[in-house]
């Protein structure tokens, strides 16, 4: 990823500290699982910056299955809330076409919601 927000950004805003694939590794070229609950679900993000990869898994609190997404493509990832009322993440996704890219907007707080877009890249 050439763009991407630090291990203590992201503590901040899961408000967890993430199990690592490597202990000895640097965020960046680790994968790090951040592992979180709020009211309704509950989450588990990965992320690998070096292998610009991103997934997330969505269950509700019984552990049904709700969202999930792995992706190998992500360039980078800006933090866009991180409050008490509101954590959300955008993400931007390189799938090789010309004029285009796809922003992924994830919405943790208040509720979960997923904005997918495609916009002409600049």
């Amino acid at each position: 990823m050439r763009d991407c927000p630090e291990e203590l950004d992201f503590i901040s805003l899961f408000e967890c500290i993430p199990l690592k694939k490597d202990q000895n590794e640097s965020f960046l070229y680790d994968e790090s699982t951040f592992i979180f609950t709020s009211e309704m679900n509950r989450f588990e993000v990965k992320i690998s910056p070096f292998y610009n990869s991103f997934s997330l898994s969505v269950k509700d609190l019984e552990g049904d299955e709700i969202f999930y997404y792995s992706l190998e493509s992500v360039t980078k990832i800006e933090i866009m809330n991180d409050n008490k009322e509101s954590k959300a993440i955008r993400l931007f996704i390189d799938q090789g076409i010309d004029r285009f890219i796809t922003i992924m907007d994830l919405v943790f707080r208040p509720k979960f919601k997923v904005v997918l877009k495609e916009v002409l890249d600049s």
